[in-house]
């Protein structure tokens, strides 16, 4: 499931209602307010008020540099990105979180060496972390760069940065990752090999049916089969019937069973009489 667009506003809200934010916290809203800068729309001029909350990312309390990076994420302005950049390193797992958010947020607007350092957070410790930085990546786009680290770290990386990775090249939707996300297919992690599979899926590339279908009726996972199951019905044809009949007579689990049982649905029977057979 993504992240929402705007963590800060409820979590903040219901926090000045419990009582909760401490008197950091709430100097950093009360700067917001003063210079314009309410939480559901940013208004005067987003340079000046991004200056100030980019101060706060050095400052001693965690609470405030946490409220100091989503706050740039709302506003979006890329001259936080230095900052933001090295808040990456920062030593609170949720600043490192929200500042991976808030680059995601900047967007395209991300300059590539400060894309390529997002990328290389996918080496940090925490999943929460990596999952942060995963789906930033998918909103500042392809950039070479980028690509050939999130290639690497889907070959080499330990497991939850190739999962990361995984996440990161779905959402990027670049042809050329097709090689790394088809050799993704064999990982030894589940969750990587189920990642790779909806990432070929998106990519519409017709050549990888073959590989659902081995996928379908041979990888130990349900989740993985599950997977292959709904990119056939998605982009295969009557050409994958017979396999989704094998897994539909065969699979032990009833939650591929439905799926196989919707993608087989969504191809309708095969043709009769002198329709061209070949598969393409």
């Amino acid at each position: 499931m993504k992240r929402p667009n705007n963590p800060l506003s409820p979590k903040i809200h219901r926090q000045i209602r419990n009582g909760a934010l401490t008197t950091p916290v709430l100097f950093v809203l009360l700067l917001l307010g003063s210079a314009g800068c309410q939480a559901e729309a940013p208004a005067g001029n987003p340079q000046i008020v991004t200056a100030r909350l980019v101060t706060l990312l050095q400052d001693p309390s965690p609470d405030v540099r946490r409220t100091a990076a989503l706050s740039l994420g709302k506003i979006g302005h890329s001259a936080a990105t230095t900052a933001l950049v090295e808040a990456l390193s920062d030593p609170d797992l949720q600043v490192r979180e929200y500042s991976a958010w808030a680059l995601g947020q900047i967007g395209e607007d991300v300059n590539d060496e400060a894309a390529v350092r997002l990328a290389g957070a996918l080496s940090d410790e925490h999943p929460s972390v990596k999952q942060a930085v995963a789906l930033a990546l998918g909103k500042i786009g392809p950039r070479p760069s980028v690509i050939a680290i999130l290639t690497q770290a889907l070959a080499v990386g330990e497991n939850g940065s190739r999962r990361a990775a995984v996440d990161a090249l779905a959402q990027l939707e670049a042809r050329s990752t097709y090689p790394a996300l088809r050799e993704a297919l064999i990982d030894q992690d589940p969750a990587v090999r189920q990642g790779a599979v909806a990432a070929l899926g998106e990519l519409g590339d017709r050549r990888i049916l073959p590989d659902f279908r081995e996928r379908l009726l041979f990888d130990t996972d349900p989740g993985v089969r599950t997977e292959a199951a709904y990119r056939l019905g998605k982009l295969g044809d009557h050409h994958d019937l017979q396999a989704l009949e094998e897994a539909a007579h065969d699979d032990a689990s009833p939650g591929v069973r439905v799926w196989v049982e919707w993608a087989k649905a969504g191809i309708g029977p095969a043709p009769t009489g002198g329709a061209d057979d070949t598969e393409e």
